[in-house]
């Protein structure tokens, strides 16, 4: 590596061990993919007292959380001067509330003035209609609706001013960032990297977590927020167990890592929790670590992505399809992953009990293994490394 200047310093929270963090996972492997094909890359992560999980290119902390966090990403730019800054964009990045969103529109603005060649993927792309107060409620937002459409809008237009290329993973979330105030010149689509996992043989999973080798499992796992859908899985698994159907679900729903410690949030996930350790047919087990990921979704026989709505790529969705496993999705979801359509169900109790009934009894397996072989197939050759680097170019090349 070029100690004194590399090609591409990727801003993210870096993957913990034992912990989950937003994004953290997809940003290392889209770093050692793009390190594997000759850049030089290293991610600037937030300072953190937990250990981090193996990474195969260098981690700087870098940042703390909150409204100064900028301040250190500045300095650390003044540095190192990169070819090109590449922020992974999600809400609340930088902290929690309004202090981590106006840190990363100080960023964008001071970016900016040290013209730095700046690419921001965008992985949260609400639309306007999206932004109701059940959908902030969902979301743990405390603001009115009004205030926090207006507040997405300066922080959108503030990315499009600094930034030289913005990214983002499908057509429909390139619609919703132009209506945003991202210039339609800047904007380009690149897939989801195709990751490799490995999933754990079926029977030594099994053998592992104790779950027999007939049993028919469903594996729900990813942060637990209101807008996953998780209630109305768990009212499905309460359908499917009124009906004596031998299904069991495996809800790996983790806290999430930015907004656990509000009262609110607290009261929601004790009261999910409790509900889904009553259920004779539901397991919890709580947030996954990454290196357990493939001994659960090798027991599973099948994935279920329930959101209510979507406004970013599934990391979730992606490690089901890079295990070979197939994956119920609802219709939210699968507006904008179009080759699951024979994956998707209607986002009701009834609609979601029906899909994995059809999955196990109804015929429907085979359409929906069909419908995620042609998912994976289209990740497979969406060239994200290329495109990527094509939007690095783009950037240094831009003024």
């Amino acid at each position: 590596m070029n100690q004194d200047r590399p090609d591409v310093a990727i801003v993210c929270i870096a993957p913990m061990r034992d912990r989950a963090t937003i994004g953290g996972r997809y940003s290392a492997v889209v770093a050692e993919a793009l390190a594997a094909d000759g850049l030089d890359v290293e991610l600037w992560s937030c300072v953190t007292s937990y250990e981090g999980a193996p990474c195969g290119v260098p981690v700087l902390q870098v940042w703390r959380s909150g409204a100064l966090a900028w301040i250190d990403i500045v300095r650390t730019f003044l540095r190192r001067r990169p070819a090109v800054v590449h922020l992974q964009h999600f809400a609340f990045l930088f902290g929690g509330g309004a202090a981590g969103e106006l840190s990363t529109l100080a960023l964008m603005l001071v970016l900016r003035l040290l013209g730095a060649r700046l690419v921001v993927t965008l992985h949260d792309v609400p639309s306007q209609t999206q932004m109701t107060s059940k959908y902030l409620r969902a979301h743990n937002h405390r603001f009115p609706a009004g205030f926090v459409r207006l507040s997405v809008g300066v922080l959108f237009h503030a990315i499009g001013l600094a930034a030289r290329i913005v990214i983002v993973h499908a057509a429909p979330f390139a619609d919703r960032a132009m209506a945003l105030g991202i210039p339609p010149s800047k904007i380009r689509v690149v897939p989801l990297i195709a990751w490799t996992e490995r999933a754990v043989e079926r029977s030594e999973a099994r053998g592992e977590l104790g779950i027999g080798t007939d049993e028919r499992v469903v594996l729900f796992f990813g942060y637990a927020t209101r807008y996953k859908g998780i209630e109305n899985l768990l009212e499905a698994f309460a359908l499917l167990g009124a009906r004596d159907a031998k299904i069991r679900l495996l809800l790996g729903a983790g806290e999430h890592p930015k907004i656990f410690d509000e009262p609110a949030y607290r009261v929601y996930y004790a009261g999910m929790r409790a509900r889904a350790e009553r259920m004779p047919n539901v397991t919890f087990l709580g947030f996954i670590a990454d290196d357990r990921l493939g001994q659960v979704i090798g027991a599973a026989d099948v994935g279920i992505v329930p959101y209510l709505e979507t406004h970013g790529a599934s990391g979730p969705l992606n490690y089901f399809l890079a295990c070979d496993r197939p994956v119920l999705v609802s219709e939210q979801v699968a507006e904008h992953a179009c080759e699951l359509s024979e994956s998707a169900f209607r986002t009701t109790p009834d609609g979601i009990a029906q899909a994995v009934l059809s999955y196990f009894d109804g015929g429907g397996g085979e359409r929906v293994r069909t419908s995620c072989d042609r998912m994976r197939e289209a990740l497979a050759v969406g060239g994200y490394v290329d495109l990527t680097k094509a939007a690095y170019a783009e950037a240094r090349g831009a003024r």
